[in-house]
């Protein structure tokens, strides 16, 4: 692995655990302020963070640029609003498992792009969804196949497009310039939406949740969102997204510490199983094509 794609994976990992981090603030947040409108307010921030990078990066982004963004930004959004509405419906911790399935999905569809993914890859993608299963749920099966599910594995199935849509485009464009394209049509598409469905949300209900309102929109969109779109540059999609499924274990190391939340012994079995496919995925590859999307 050169240098370049050990960065990469370090800044992943970094990501990780700020989004792991995120889901203790998200939780706080939504005790002061309605879903949508607390997912359009923080891809409002992190719009305006990275928005600079559209006129001072020395270029202005060409249509290809700004269609790909739109297309990342548009997967992302009904990725976030389908989990939300679907989060009405059922638990959070079979949302969570069925959130996870966008790991496995992706080398699936990826094979419809026609780029391959070895072994590691396919066998690290089936064990971390176990281990996310493991994590996120009692360890049963029952009571699945309710609205609230099917919405879950539409919303998986918007997050893998995501990951594959990045693949597809970073390679050949400014990536801080995408990411801000991407974050404002997020940004666009989830006003809509809260304009839609009537929430209602006064300022002294943002002011209530401005901290982790401001840690979601700044650190975990505006800087770790960005991270990702830069790093999954140099790293194959399906790689990616399974180190990104770190961030659940992350979430239960953050409860532990900071919420004093207690978890089982199957809980933990699922963070050991999630690790193991992160250790999996970076062995050495014989195939010189599985790890870069754009070298394929």
């Amino acid at each position: 692995m050169n240098k370049i794609k050990i960065l990469a994976t370090a800044s992943l990992f970094l990501t990780a655990a700020i989004w792991g981090l995120s889901y203790s603030a998200q939780s706080e947040a939504m005790k002061n302020m309605p879903a949508l409108s607390f997912v359009f307010l923080r891809y409002l921030i992190g719009s305006a963070l990275v928005l600079p990078a559209l006129f001072f990066r020395g270029k202005k982004p060409d249509r290809k640029l700004v269609y790909g963004g739109i297309v990342c930004g548009f997967c992302l959004a009904g990725g976030e609003i389908i989990q939300q509405f679907g989060l009405l419906y059922t638990s959070a911790g079979k949302a969570g498992f069925l959130t996870a399935l966008y790991v496995i999905m992706i080398p699936v569809i990826w094979v419809f792009f026609n780029r391959k993914s070895d072994w590691k890859i396919w066998t690290a993608s089936v064990l971390s969804v176990a281990g996310a299963y493991l994590l996120c749920s009692d360890g049963t099966l029952n009571n699945f196949g309710n609205l609230g599910d099917g919405l879950m594995v539409i919303c998986a199935l918007f997050f893998a497009f995501q990951f594959i849509a990045i693949a597809k485009f970073a390679p050949e464009a400014d990536t801080l310039q995408l990411a801000a394209v991407q974050f404002i049509t997020v940004a666009v598409i989830s006003g809509i939406a809260t304009l839609i469905s009537g929430e209602k949300c006064s300022w002294n209900n943002v002011m209530a949740g401005i901290r982790p309102l401001l840690y979601c929109g700044v650190v975990a969109i505006g800087f770790a969102c960005t991270l990702q779109v830069v790093a999954q540059k140099y790293l194959h999609p399906a790689t990616v997204s399974i180190i990104l499924s770190t961030a659940s274990v992350f979430a239960v190391l953050c409860g532990w510490w900071l919420l004093n939340e207690h978890y089982s012994l199957m809980n933990l079995i699922g963070c050991a199983i999630i690790f193991g496919a992160v250790v999996l995925v970076q062995l050495p590859s014989r195939s010189n094509g599985t790890e870069q999307p754009h070298a394929a």
